[in-house]
């Protein structure tokens, strides 16, 4: 009997995700799942009472590592800065790296919080991962200003619009393709483009500087 249980209840999961994945959290409906899954609506409430929880029971392992992961990166980015070492390469490879490790194991679970959220506790995610992105790339955009780097109001304007372009086009890719191998391919590519056009505006900016500094002389 306890084995049936959990069959019916894998079987409402597997709906749940599917319907959430499709529609999103605010237009899912429990009739549905319920069709899906081969079971009453009233089944449903047996094992989880409301639509929140049953959206909780598949999100939030994946929310989990998801929070783990981005702290994780500003932990190794800020020491990488400590260190003099961090790069417009680096920072996005850290990025990458944690994205698709987290596909590999949640992939429509990831797809749901980053894209299907909306009107749960969990829709802050994506702006969140926007201001983490912002924040950092302020640091790497940054003017050192003797032994300190301080960012200017126009590092800070240009970080805050290359991380909403970043994370919406990160949120597309996941939301519009499954297969691994060619979302890694997309992810790779559209990171490389960002990394490589921002090492060449931080190149830029220094041999603006060094020519300033040149002509003061």
């Amino acid at each position: 009997m306890q084995i049936l249980k959990e069959e019916v209840r894998a079987n409402i999961l597997k709906a749940a995700l599917l319907e959430f994945k499709q529609v999103g959290y605010s237009n899912a409906s429990i009739r549905r799942i319920a069709m899906a899954a081969g079971v009453t609506s009233g089944n449903i409430y047996r094992y989880y009472k409301n639509k929140e929880q049953l959206f909780d029971a598949i999100v939030l392992p994946v929310h989990n590592q998801y929070i783990d992961s981005l702290e994780e990166i500003r932990r190794k980015v800020q020491l990488s800065y400590a260190r003099g070492a961090t790069s417009a390469p680096d920072f996005f490879s850290r990025i990458e790296r944690a994205f698709i490790e987290l596909f590999k194991t949640y992939s429509s679970e990831f797809t749901i919080l980053l894209n299907r959220s909306e009107g749960t506790k969990y829709e802050g995610v994506k702006p969140e991962l926007e201001d983490l992105v912002s924040s950092l790339l302020e640091r790497v955009l940054a003017k050192p200003v003797g032994d300190e780097v301080s960012p200017s109001a126009e590092n800070r304007a240009v970080a805050g619009m290359l991380a909403s372009t970043i994370v919406e086009g990160i949120c597309v890719i996941f939301r519009d393709n499954e297969e691994g191998e060619t979302l890694k391919f997309l992810i790779d590519q559209y990171l490389s483009v960002y990394s490589k056009g921002i090492a060449g505006l931080i190149h830029s900016d220094k041999e603006n500087r060094s020519g300033c500094c040149e002509n003061n002389h």
